[in-house]
């Protein structure tokens, strides 16, 4: 596995050994990507069943030194279908380690639940007919976020991430973002995509493109944690152990 031609975790790894990682280790920064991209999806499902989700879902951010900062909702039905996550500073030891997003906009995957597979089949549809989700009503949220997330961090410092139909939404807000006339000073800089599982073949125009299968990651992150969230647990292993990985950066000129 890739994971292990870095490092061999023990069973005694905490979190804050795994903290320490450089940012720049590949497989470390996936990791957080996927971590955060689960938050999302415990933040609807929690939702749904009537809990706190943030006091759940915060075990997926709050290791990693963020903070939920908003999150993007679906006015239609009340579904959380992406966020935006924030370095904590009040968590911070010192300065933000060398090379970490000062913010994250993740985005998750559909949801064959009664609250929410209406809206998100819809989406996947257009992305099977279309490649794209143009007519999306989640979209301009989408686009909003990361303008004005992009306008507060400066785009070197701001990651977008997504998994499945979450992939598509990361995909399609970089190729607005890249398509538009009005493009900021801010927005000059590169901008960095994780896509887990994206539901299409093609890459957006002006991005070069890494792209390798994912490492299985669940059993270094079963050594560093001594309790996980059931839900969480099936789909960081159907994101992390399964299915594709996508690393994109934006060209220059975005």
């Amino acid at each position: 596995m890739a994971m292990a031609q870095h490092a061999s975790l023990s069973c005694s790894t905490t979190w804050r050994e795994l903290t320490s990682t450089s940012w720049r280790d590949n497989d470390y920064r996936r990791m957080v990507m996927a971590c955060l991209i689960e938050a999302v999806y415990l933040l609807e499902l929690e939702r749904q069943e009537r809990r706190d989700a943030a006091a759940v879902a915060q075990q997926w951010w709050k290791p990693f030194q963020y903070r939920l900062a908003h999150e993007l909702v679906d006015d239609r039905d009340g579904s959380v279908f992406g966020a935006i996550f924030e370095r904590d500073h009040h968590l911070l030891d010192g300065d933000r380690p060398s090379g970490a997003p000062s913010a994250v906009i993740a985005f998750r995957g559909t949801l064959l639940r009664a609250p929410t597979i209406r809206r998100d089949v819809e989406d996947e549809l257009r992305l099977v007919a279309w490649n794209s989700l143009r007519g999306s009503a989640r979209l301009a949220r989408a686009m909003q976020a990361l303008r004005a997330t992009i306008d507060q961090f400066g785009s070197e410092n701001v990651c977008v991430c997504g998994h499945s139909l979450g992939a598509g939404f990361a995909r399609q807000v970089g190729r607005m973002l890249m398509a538009s006339p009005r493009r900021q000073p801010q927005q000059q800089a590169a901008l960095e995509f994780h896509l887990f599982n994206a539901p299409y073949l093609s890459l957006p125009m002006g991005v070069s493109s890494v792209v390798k299968t994912a490492g299985c990651l669940l059993k270094a992150l079963r050594s560093g944690v001594g309790r996980w969230h059931g839900k969480a647990l099936r789909n960081v292993a159907y994101a992390n152990c399964i299915l594709g990985y996508t690393r994109l950066e934006s060209c220059r000129r975005l």
